[in-house]
This record gives structure tokens, C-alpha cells and sequence, in this order.
């Protein structure tokens, strides 16, 4: 029997009851997570147009510095889910081991990273106040890559596992600390003097401190022994995580590229920018942990055999996040101005809130197809097709049409949301065709599960004999 065999009958409704439990505290964790850079953002905005434009700019550029490893060390969530639905523990351990390995050359990595950003920063935008103000933010912020990037390390083998609420717990936890630490920190109580951007920094490194402190205690209770990953699941780790690792970066970069343009167009702009960002990042989450919750529920399906239970998941999910992210878009098109008075002061940065919200509210259910799609042929360890299809679009069309539009033009952000809304629709046009072959020979189960038992080893020679069951598993699990 292959191991795409599966049992028969209908599980649609126990596949719906398991995306949602595994979606909505994931949701919950994200949201509270993004919250921290929606507070610093909204609160600055008291502070200040150049220093909400500032601090705005250096949270895109510190989560570019934090992207390739943040995707690298997320790589074995996969392989620990697949195990998982194999029943082989052993090998749910070894993946778990190579997470902490990927997470811990991550984190030097992205302490290098935010240090060449910080350098270069007044070199690529001209406005001195607002590369004032986002320098001496990042430099704080340098400080939380080593946390951030484990803690993510720990959270994949924790969400491989169907442990969601270990995310909604630390997320809420690290909300709660960044606002009360916002508050004191920002504007200064008794003895503490106002600290402005650097102070925004410091809460956010104390929150991110606490919650990777949380998901180091739930590791170590869901992965009791650890072990040494060896050559075979590091290699089939670093497969899925340097794909994925790039896809972050290269997608963050863009969007790094989009803010550079606009904050030499003017801080209205720019902020009018960030804050329509960290807005749209809130409506994301809901698609977003909807599409991680089918990504886990695939991987666990195909390492049982269970080839329709994935392609369910994949429907559940979908209908899922067409509903709530419509439902936003909804939101962003009649309520444009009152969410842009929440985060400015300036009549000028409202009115460009309101105009750049149509745009986010035209393509939410694109987003959401996109963003289910993607994260299901991520859990079904199609990394390569992923890094393409978001990466090309990113570089091929919305750079160059935001260049084109916003800077040469003059149409500012105008400009960059009419390019951002064509590449999302050509990552969803993508992603929806690809998703269709899920469960039918696009799985790379020879990277979820290992070689199958007669397969050759990589890099070695075909064995004299083959395994007719063994080709049919190598068949299966190549990408076309």
C-alpha cells in the first residue's frame, strides 16, 4: 500500500471542527503579536508625524532584517506535522532538533542583519527626521533578533504538533506587557524621562524577551527528548526553510524598496503608508491563521495517508477566510476615515488613510486565497513553488510599477497600493491553480517522511533491485 492510500467516507465537518480549533488561537496569538507594532505606530502618532513615520519605517526594516531567518528556522514545522500524523515520534524529535539548530544560526544571522540596516538607513532616506527617528529606534530593536528568531524556531515544532494555544497565550501575554510598557516608556512616569522612538523599542524587545521565554517552557514539555536531527532530516529542514526563508525576504524587501520611495515623497506619505500596513496586517491574521491551521492539518493528513482529509482542509480553510477577510474589506471601504483619525492627527495623513484603504479593501478576498493556498503547499512541503510564486510578482511587477507609478509619476502611495493590488492577484491567480494538484502527486512526502524504505539514499546510486512501492512513493513526492 502506498502511502498516499487513504480511508474512505466523508470527514468534511471533523476537518472544519479541526482548522477552526487549530485557526482561532492562532489568530488570537497573531493578532496580538501585530498589536505590538500597531501600538507603536498608533502611539507615536501623539508624538508626531516625522516620528510615526520614522518608527513606522524601521518596524518594515527590522522585519526585513528578522524575515530569512524567521523563515529558515520555521522550515521543520512540516516535518514535525507530518511525523506526527505518521505516528513516529522518533522522528517528530529529530525534527524538533533541527528547528533549534535552524532557529540558532537564524538569530546570529539577524543580529548581523539589523546592524548593516541600521548603518545604511541615513544613507537611503533623505528626510534627516524621520532617519532620526527610525535609527534610534532599530538600534533598540537590535537587541530582540536572537529572541524573536528562537522563538519562532520553538513555535514551529510547537504548531507542527496542533499546539496552538502556546502562540495565543505568549501573544497575549507580550500584547499586554508592550502597551503597559508603551505607555511608560514613550512619554515618561515619575522618575522614568520620556524616551520617545527608543522607548517604543525597549518595550517591544521586554515583550518579545517574555514571550520566547513562555514558548521555551511549552517546548520542553511537548518535546521531552530532543534529538539530534542528522544529515537526513537537517537536509530535508533546510530544503523547506531556505526556500521559505528567501521567500520572506525577498517579499519584506519590496516592500523595504515601496517604503524607501515613498519616504522620499514626503512624511504624509509615508506615514499615511505605514499605517494603512499595519491596519491591512490586522485584517490579514484571520486569513493568514486560517491558511496555517489547513497548512498543519495538511501536513499531518499526508503523513497518515489521508489525501482527501488535506484537500479538505484546504476547502474549509478557504471558505473560512473569503468570509472574515470580505467581511474586512467591507470595514476598510466604510470606515476608512474614523480608522484613520485612531492613528493621526494630521488631516492630511487621515485623508491619505482613507483613500489607501480602498485599495486594501479591493483585494481581501484575493488576499485570502492567496494566503490559504500558499500556506497548504507549504505543509505539503512545495516550498520551491511558493518562493516563486511570491517572490516573482514581488520583483517582477509591484517593484517596478511602484517605481514606475509612485516615484516616476508622482502618484506617491497612490502609486504603490495600485501595484501591490496587481501582484496580489497574480500570487492568488497562481496559487489556486497549483493547490488543485494537492493530494494527487505535488507532496513531497520523500521530504515529510523521509526515503521511503528502499529508496536510495540522496546522493546515492539506484540499488540494483527497486522497490516497485518504493518508485511509486518518489514518483508521488516529486514536484513537477
Amino acid at each position: 500500500m502506498s502511502r498516499l492510500e487513504v480511508a474512505s467516507g466523508p470527514c468534511d465537518a471533523g476537518v472544519t471542527r479541526e482548522v477552526v480549533g487549530l485557526a482561532w488561537p492562532t489568530a488570537v496569538g497573531m493578532l496580538s503579536f501585530t498589536c505590538m507594532g500597531v501600538v507603536d505606530t498608533l502611539l507615536m502618532g501623539r508624538v508626531g508625524t516625522a516620528a510615526q513615520a520614522g518608527v513606522g519605517l524601521a518596524t518594515t526594516l527590522a522585519i526585513a532584517a528578522l524575515a530569512f531567518s524567521r523563515g529558515l528556522a520555521t522550515g521543520p514545522q512540516a516535518l514535525v506535522a507530518a511525523a506526527d500524523g505518521a505516528g513516529d515520534p522518533a522522528r517528530v524529535a529529530r525534527a524538533g532538533g533541527a528547528g533549534l539548530l535552524l532557529g540558532a544560526a537564524g538569530s546570529a544571522l539577524a543580529v548581523l542583519l539589523f546592524l548593516g540596516v541600521t548603518w545604511g538607513l541615513g544613507r537611503v532616506v533623505h528626510d534627516e527626521a524621520v532617519a532620526a527617528s527610525a535609527a534610534r529606534y532599530l538600534a533598540v530593536r537590535a537587541w530582540e533578533a536572537p529572541c524573536t528568531v528562537m522563538a519562532f524556531a520553538l513555535l514551529a515544532g510547537l504548531q507542527g504538533l496542533g499546539d496552538a494555544r502556546a502562540r495565543m497565550w505568549a501573544g497575549l501575554l507580550g500584547n499586554a506587557l508592550n502597551i503597559g510598557l508603551d505607555l511608560v516608556l514613550i512619554f515618561g512616569w515619575g522618575p522614568i524621562p520620556p524616551l520617545g522612538e527608543e522607548g517604543a523599542a525597549l518595550a517591544t524587545v521586554l515583550a518579545s524577551t517574555a514571550m520566547c521565554a513562555l514558548y521555551a517552557l511549552r517546548f520542553r514539555r511537548r518535546f521531552p527528548r530532543v534529538r539530534w536531527p542528522g544529515a537526513e532530516v537537517l537536509r530535508a529542514g533546510l530544503t523547506l526553510g531556505l526556500p521559505a526563508g528567501s521567500q520572506q525576504v525577498l517579499c519584506v524587501l519590496a516592500f523595504v524598496v515601496v517604503g524607501v520611495v515613498l519616504a522620499n515623497a514626503g512624511a504624509v506619505e509615508l506615514a499615511a503608508n505605514e499605517v494603512v500596513l499595519n491596519v491591512m496586517s490586522v485584517s490579514f491574521l484571520p486569513g493568514l491563521a486560517l491558511g496555517e491551521a489547513a497548512g498543519v492539518v495538511v501536513g499531518r493528513a499526508l503523513g497518515a495517508g489521508r489525501a482527501p482529509r488535506a484537500r479538505a482542509a484546504v476547502a474549509s480553510a478557504r471558505l473560512l477566510a473569503l468570509g472574515v477577510m470580505g467581511a474586512c474589506g467591507l470595514g476598510f471601504a466604510l470606515g476608512g476615515r474614523t480608522l484613520g483619525a485612531w492613528f493621526s492627527q494630521d488631516p492630511a495623513v487621515v485623508a491619505r488613510i482613507a483613500q489607501l484603504l480602498l485599495f486594501a479593501a479591493s483585494f481581501q478576498l484575493l488576499d485570502a486565497l492567496a494566503t490559504v493556498h500558499l500556506s497548504a503547499l507549504r505543509g505539503a512541503g512545495d516550498a520551491r513553488f511558493c518562493l516563486l510564486a511570491t517572490s516573482l510578482p514581488a520583483w517582477g511587477l509591484n517593484v517596478p510599477l511602484t517605481l514606475g507609478l509612485a516615484w516616476g509619476l508622482g502618484w506617491g502611495a497612490t502609486g504603490a497600493w495600485a501595484a501591490l493590488t496587481a501582484e496580489i492577484a497574480l500570487i492568488a491567480a497562481a496559487a489556486s491553480w497549483r493547490v488543485r494538484r494537492l493530494g494527487r502527486g505535488l507532496e513531497r512526502l520523500d521530504l515529510l517522511l523521509g526515503p521511503a524504505p528502499g529508496a536510495p539514499a540522496p546522493g546515492a546510486g539506484a540499488p540494483e533491485a527497486r522497490d516497485p512501492a518504493a518508485d511509486q512513493v518518489l514518483v508521488l513526492g516529486g514536484v513537477a
